[in-house]
């Protein structure tokens, strides 16, 4: 549906001959636009039927701004991207619900399983992917991204966990865990 749409776009902004080149840079373009306003209109419906809305999208932001450098699993197909990213919000909306409503053993726990998740994301990232090669200069720029992001986060997520804004540092760790879990799923994938 998305790709239909960025197409039928394309087109009409390409119809001026002068733009006829750049057909496949602006379905491109729109296609990702839409599908990252998708993607970001999904989480906000996720968090207001979870009653997590900006839970919900500091989840979000802290997995993208991870991810973004660190890398990680890329589903095969755009329909199995969505799904995935469906079930992933659900199953950390749910541990965000969940971690509100226990005892401190849990939080320390979940800190403790961040700071595991940090190491994790600073001993392995970035991982590429055959449609994004990074070349060695990018691959040590994303790295120094991937780690100074993910200790941030994990800092700020500890100042809000020991604070009142708990289910903010619990949206924050859940990002973590998620970033380290992509990343987990395509060191198996390329080692498969």
């Amino acid at each position: 549906m998305i790709k239909l749409i960025s197409s039928k776009v394309a087109r009409i902004l390409c119809e001026d001959e002068k733009h006829t080149d750049n057909y496949e840079l602006y379905e491109y373009a729109i296609y990702i636009l839409l599908s990252s306003a998708f993607h970001i209109a999904t989480v906000i419906v996720l968090g207001l039927v979870f009653n997590l809305l900006t839970e919900s999208l500091v989840f979000y932001l802290s997995f993208i701004a991870i991810r973004k450098f660190a890398g990680g699993y890329h589903a095969k197909t755009p329909t199995r991207c969505y799904v995935f990213s469906v079930i992933s919000s659900i199953i950390m909306l749910c541990l965000i619900k969940y971690a509100n409503s226990v005892g401190n053993i849990f939080t320390y726990l979940l800190i403790i399983f961040e700071l595991l998740c940090v190491v994790l994301i600073i001993l392995m990232s970035p991982l590429d992917t055959e449609n994004n090669p990074l070349n060695s200069y990018e691959k040590k720029w994303y790295k120094t991204l991937a780690v100074l992001i993910s200790v941030c986060i994990f800092i700020i997520s500890l100042f809000c966990v020991l604070t009142e804004l708990r289910n903010i540092g619990y949206s924050l760790i859940c990002g973590v865990i998620m970033s380290t879990l992509v990343l987990l799923m395509r060191k198996v994938q390329i080692t498969n």
